[in-house]
C-alpha cells in the first residue's frame, strides 16, 4: 500500500443509516365483512399495544406487497403498499395517516429506497411480464417511473423476494427466484442503483429445491461484531420438510454462503410450510440476532407461535456458523391458537426510547419494551364456528444476559401485552411488519463533505546558525538536517477513523450518547477503510541545508469529515444535533519542509538571522535540560578559513529512551490553545488534532491525530563558517532537545562573544525582530512580530512592542510611535500614513536588554498599526533616528495581506 490519496466515496455510510431504531407494528387486513384491507399502525411500549390512525386500502386480494422503508431526506419511515395498479405512500402528521399514491402497471415486489438517489426519495420495485423480470425506479415526488431495466435471462422463475443489503460503501440489490422447484438468489450489485441505473454481472446462488407450498422469506441483518456489512438470511422449506436457515454475505464483492443450519423443529412440529425470518439486536451489543417463526403443535396444543433464536458465532480459521440459543412456544390466553392462520415478526424495540439514567420515565412516555413481536391469525373454537378470527400481537422478551427466550413449563407461553388487533374472516391472510412513520428512530440525514488538509503535528524547528551580516563574515555558518532511508512505523491509521457526536445531540433527543456510540461502534466494516491499518513505508534520504532561512518540518496528514445530521422526527423538524465521521486521506502522514517566515505560519523570532547579538542572554524556546538530545558543544568561529564541523546523529544521543526515536505527542486542537504552550509561534494552521467545532460543539473535539513515532536516523550537521578577523571570533553552542510542551525537536543555540573587536563595532541600535530581514522590500524588511496583539474584554486591543538593544552600550531616550493604519513606501524608505494613536518612552535600555511598550487602541480585523522606533540623542536639528515596522490584527490577518499582495499586478498594492 503506497502513500498516494485513496479515492473515497462521498458517504462512509449508506444515507438514511438508523443510528437507534425504535419501532411500531404496522398490520393491514381486512376487517370482518368488510369490502377493502385496512392500514394500522399499532403502538407497542410497556402500557401494551393499541391500534391507531386506521386508514381504508384497495381489496386484500389486490395487494402484492407491503415495506416500509427510510426516507432519508424526511428522516423518517413511510409504508409503501403495492397493488396491482397503484403504489401508496402511508405517512403520519399529527396524529392521522397520510396517504398518497401513484399509478403502477405490471409490478410485484418492493425493494426499497434507492440510497444513491440523494436528491429525491426513489423506491425501486420488481416487475415481471413474459418477456423477463425487470426493476423499474419511482419518484415518490413526482410519481414519474423509469424506463423498465430488463434483468439477464439467466434470472428466471418467480419473484418471491427483493431487499437492499449493504457491502462496505455500497447497497447491492438482492431478487430470490423459484424456478421449476429450485430457489436461486440473484446478486444484482450496486449498479442498478442511481440515477443511470444499469446491469452487470449477475452473481448468482442456488440454494437448491424449495417445496411448492412453502413461502420463502428474506430479510436483511448486521450479524457480524465489528462491521457494518449486513448479511442476507433466506428461510425456506424444502421437498422433505427440512427447515433451511442460510445466512449469505460478501467476500471481495462476491456473495457467498456464510453459514446454514437446519434446526430441528421436533420440539414444536409445524402445522404448515410458512415460515418467517426478522433481526433486531435483541441483546444492546450492537449485533443482530435471527429469530425465525412457524405455525406449530406445542405440548398438544395447536396454532402456537412457536420461535427460533440464532446468533452468528465465529469459529476457528474464520469460519463462521449459526448457533441456536433458545426455543419458544406462545399460544393465546387459555391455550387457544394465536398463529393457526399466520404469522409475521417484528424485533426490536417498541415504544418510547430509555431516557438516558434508565430509571425516570415521564407519565405521557411510557417506557419502550425489547423483544419478538408475534402478530398471529388465530381462532378460536367459537370464533371458528362463526367463520372468523382475530390478529393478536405480543411481545416475548429475550433475557440479554442468559440469551435465551422465557422458560417454558410443559405448556406454551402467552406474549405479554397481548393485543387484539382486528377481526378477519377465517383463513384471511394479512401483512404485518415494523415502522416508525412517525420518527421515533433517531436517522442520519444527508451528510457535508469537507476535507482538512495538512491536518498533523509539528515534527521539528530548526533555526539557522547565528550569523553577523555585514562585512565581518567571510562564510556564513550552514546546517545539514538529514534523515536517512528509514521507517515510520505504528501510525495506526484504525485510531484515525473517528466518530463524534455534537455534545447536544445525547440530550435533546432523550438517548445517551453512550447509548448512540455503542449503536455505531460496529459501522465501520472490514476493510472499509482501503487502506492498510498498520501501515509501514519506507522514507527516502531527504538532506537539506540552511545558512539564513529557520526552518518548520510537518508531519501532516489530510482527512475527509462527513458532517451528517442526527434526526429524531418525533421531537422536531430540525437536526437534533451532528454526528461527524473522520477519515484520513492516505495511511501515512507525508512530511514537509517549509521556511518559519511562509505567511501561513505565526513565526515569532525572538531572534534575527544576521544579527549576532540578539542571541546572547536569550534562552531557547520550551528548553528543559532533562530534553536534550546531545551534549552541549561550544563551537568558535574564527578566522580559519576551513571553520570547524560538529556532527550529531543516534550514536550520539544522550539517553536510551530517545535514541531509536522521537515522539511526536502534541495534541493542541486550535491555534489559541497552541499559543499558549509556546512563544515560538503565534498561530499555526495545522490544528495539532481537528478542530470540529464549526457552529456546533464536539464532545471528542480533542481527536488526536497522526500520533506516531518517528524512527530515523537523524543527522544534523553544523559547520562554523568564519570571520575575516579574529577579533570577531564568536562562539556557538547549539541546543538540540525536545520541547517541553510540545514535543516537538528543537535546533536553537546560544551565541557568546569574545572577540576583542565587537566592543567598537556596534554604535547605538534600537530594532524590533523582522521576519524578512534579508528582503530588498521595504513592506517585507519592515514587517515584524515583535509587534504583537492582546484582545481586551471592553472590545480595545492592546498592542504590545518588544524593543531590542542591538549594542554593547546603554541606550537613552528610547520610545515607541504608534499610528493607526498602514505604512507607505517613500524613497524606498516606510513612513507611517495614518493618525498617531500615543508615544510611550523608555529612560535606559540596557545593553542587548529588551522591554516592552504597550498602547490600547480600537482595531478592526486586518487593521494594520505602525510602530516608529525612536533613539538616541537630538541632533542640532532636533530629529533622533527613527526607524519603522508594521504588523497586521490579528496576527493570522497577514496570511491574506501577503496572498493578497502576490496576487496584485505589478506596481498595485
Amino acid at each position: 500500500m503506497t502513500g498516494s490519496q485513496q479515492s473515497q466515496p462521498q458517504n462512509p455510510l449508506q444515507l438514511g443509516q438508523t443510528l437507534y431504531e425504535v419501532l411500531d407494528v404496522t398490520v393491514i387486513g381486512t376487517p370482518r365483512s368488510a369490502a377493502a384491507a385496512r392500514y394500522n399502525r399499532v403502538i407497542y411500549n410497556a402500557d401494551g399495544g393499541s391500534p391507531v390512525e386506521p386508514l381504508d386500502l384497495q381489496a386484500q386480494d389486490q395487494i402484492r406487497d407491503v415495506k416500509a422503508a427510510t426516507d432519508m431526506h424526511a428522516a423518517v419511515q413511510n409504508v409503501y403498499v403495492l397493488t396491482a395498479d397503484e403504489i401508496q405512500i402511508i405517512g403520519s402528521e399529527h396524529g392521522k395517516a397520510t396517504s398518497r399514491t401513484w399509478p403502477v402497471s405490471n409490478l410485484s415486489n418492493i425493494v426499497d429506497l434507492d440510497p444513491q438517489q440523494i436528491q429525491d426519495p426513489h423506491l425501486l420495485l420488481f416487475g415481471q411480464d413474459a418477456q423477463s423480470i425487470f426493476l423499474q425506479s419511482l419518484d415518490c415526488s413526482t410519481g414519474h417511473l423509469s424506463s423498465p431495466l430488463c434483468l439477464p435471462t439467466t434470472v428466471t422463475g418467480r419473484v418471491v423476494g427483493a431487499l437492499l443489503a449493504r457491502n462496505q460503501l455500497d447497497a447491492h440489490a438482492i431478487v430470490c427466484t423459484v424456478h421449476n422447484g429450485q430457489l436461486t438468489v440473484n446478486d444484482l450489485g450496486s449498479s442498478v442503483l442511481g440515477a443511470n441505473p444499469a446491469m452487470s454481472s449477475v452473481n448468482t446462488i442456488s440454494l437448491g429445491a424449495v417445496q411448492n407450498s412453502a413461502v420463502v422469506d428474506i430479510t436483511t441483518a448486521s450479524l457480524a461484531a465489528g462491521a457494518s456489512d449486513q448479511q442476507v438470511v433466506v428461510t425456506h422449506l424444502d421437498p422433505q420438510g427440512v427447515l433451511n436457515v442460510t445466512v449469505l454475505g460478501w467476500t471481495k464483492q462476491t456473495l457467498v454462503s456464510v453459514a446454514t443450519a437446519t434446526p430441528d423443529l421436533s420440539f414444536a412440529p409445524p402445522e404448515g410450510a410458512v415460515f418467517r425470518v426478522a433481526a433486531g439486536d435483541l441483546l444492546g451489543n450492537g449485533v443482530d440476532q435471527l429469530v425465525v417463526g412457524y405455525s406449530a403443535t406445542y405440548q398438544s396444543v395447536k396454532g402456537c407461535a412457536a420461535l427460533l433464536l440464532f446468533e452468528l458465532e465465529e469459529g476457528a480459521h474464520g469460519t463462521q456458523s449459526l448457533k441456536q440459543l433458545s426455543k419458544y412456544a406462545a399460544a393465546n390466553t387459555g391455550s387457544q391458537p394465536l398463529a393457526s392462520i399466520d404469522l409475521h415478526l417484528a424485533v426490536g424495540l417498541f415504544g418510547e426510547a430509555l431516557p438516558p439514567d434508565q430509571t425516570a420515565v415521564s407519565a405521557d412516555a411510557p417506557a419502550g419494551v425489547l423483544g419478538v413481536l408475534v402478530v398471529g391469525g388465530g381462532a378460536t373454537f367459537e370464533q371458528l364456528m362463526k367463520g372468523e378470527a382475530s390478529i393478536l400481537a405480543g411481545l416475548v422478551p429475550v433475557d440479554a444476559v442468559e440469551k435465551t427466550f422465557p422458560r417454558l413449563n410443559n405448556s406454551p407461553g402467552l406474549p405479554q401485552h397481548l393485543t387484539d388487533v382486528m377481526t378477519i374472516d377465517y383463513q384471511s391472510g394479512f401483512f404485518a411488519l415494523p415502522s416508525d412513520v412517525t420518527g421515533q428512530s433517531v436517522i442520519l440525514g444527508p451528510p457535508t463533505l469537507s476535507q482538512s488538509v495538512g491536518k498533523g503535528q509539528l515534527l521539528a524547528v530548526i533555526q539557522a546558525p547565528p550569523f553577523e551580516s555585514g562585512d565581518v563574515s567571510s562564510s556564513n555558518p550552514t546546517l545539514t538536517f538529514g534523515q536517512s532511508v528509514s521507517k515510520v512505523t505504528g501510525c495506526n491509521v484504525s485510531s484515525n477513523k473517528v466518530w463524534t457526536f455534537s455534545q447536544d445531540t445525547g440530550h435533546s433527543i432523550g438517548i445517551s450518547g453512550q447509548t448512540l456510540g455503542q449503536h455505531v461502534s460496529s459501522s465501520y466494516g472490514y476493510g472499509f477503510d482501503q487502506l492498510d491499518d498498520y501501515s509501514t513505508s519506507r522514507l527516502v534520504q531527504s538532506t537539506t541545508t540552511i545558512s539564513v532561512d529557520d526552518l518548520i518540518v510537518l508531519y501532516a496528514m489530510s482527512y475527509y469529515v462527513w458532517t451528517y445530521p442526527v434526526y429524531r422526527k418525533a421531537g422536531q423538524d430540525a437536526p437534533d444535533g451532528t454526528m461527524a465521521v473522520i477519515f484520513p486521506m492516505t495511511p501515512e502522514p507525508v512530511q514537509s519542509i517549509i521556511p518559519a517566515s511562509d505567511p501561513s505560519l505565526g513565526y515569532i523570532p525572538r531572534s534575527q538571522n544576521g544579527v549576532l547579538l540578539s542571541y546572547v542572554n536569550l534562552q531557547p524556546d520550551g528548553y528543559d535540560e532533562s530534553q536534550l538530545l546531545f551534549n552541549l558543544t561550544n563551537m568558535s568561529v574564527t578566522n580559519e578559513p576551513s571553520g570547524s564541523t560538529l556532527n550529531y546523529d543516534q550514536n550520539q544521543m544522550v539517553s536510551k529512551n530517545i535514541s531509536k526515536s522521537f515522539m511526536v505527542h502534541n495534541s493542541t486542537t486550535d491555534s489559541a490553545h497552541f499559543s499558549i504552550s509556546t512563544t515560538l509561534l503565534d498561530y499555526i494552521p495545522i490544528d495539532f488534532g481537528l478542530d470540529l467545532s464549526e457552529g456546533q460543539t464536539y464532545s471528542e473535539s480533542d481527536v488526536r491525530t497522526t500520533m506516531l513515532s518517528h524512527t530515523t536516523t537523524m543527522n544534523i550537521t553544523v559547520t562554523s563558517g568564519s570571520v575575516k578577523d579574529i577579533g570577531y571570533e564568536y562562539q556557538i553552542a547549539p541546543y538540540i532537545y525536545y520541547h517541553q510542551t510540545m514535543g516537538c525537536l528543537m535546533v536553537s543555540y546560544k551565541v557568546a562573544m569574545p572577540g576583542k573587536l565587537w566592543a567598537s563595532y556596534y554604535g547605538p541600535h534600537v530594532m524590533l525582530q523582522s521576519l524578512y530581514s534579508n528582503s530588498t522590500d521595504p513592506m517585507l524588511q519592515g514587517f515584524s512580530r515583535s509587534i504583537s496583539f492582546q484582545d481586551n474584554e471592553d472590545g480595545t486591543v492592546d498592542v504590545n512592542v518588544e524593543v531590542f538593544n542591538n549594542s554593547l552600550k546603554e541606550i537613552q531616550n528610547v520610545a515607541c510611535e504608534f499610528y493607526h493604519g498602514p505604512p507607505t513606501v517613500v524613497d524606498s524608505k516606510l513612513t507611517p500614513s495614518g493618525n498617531m494613536i500615543g508615544r510611550q518612552s523608555l529612560e535606559t535600555l540596557l545593553p542587548t536588554g529588551r522591554a516592552t511598550m504597550s498602547m490600547k487602541m480600537s482595531l478592526q480585523q486586518k487593521d494594520q498599526v505602525v510602530v516608529v522606533v525612536v533613539y538616541g540623542v537630538p541632533t542640532p536639528d532636533g530629529t533622533q533616528v527613527r526607524e519603522v515596522y508594521w504588523g497586521i490584527y490579528p496576527p493570522s490577518a497577514f496570511a491574506d495581506w501577503h496572498a493578497q499582495q502576490v496576487s496584485l499586478p505589478a506596481g498595485e498594492g
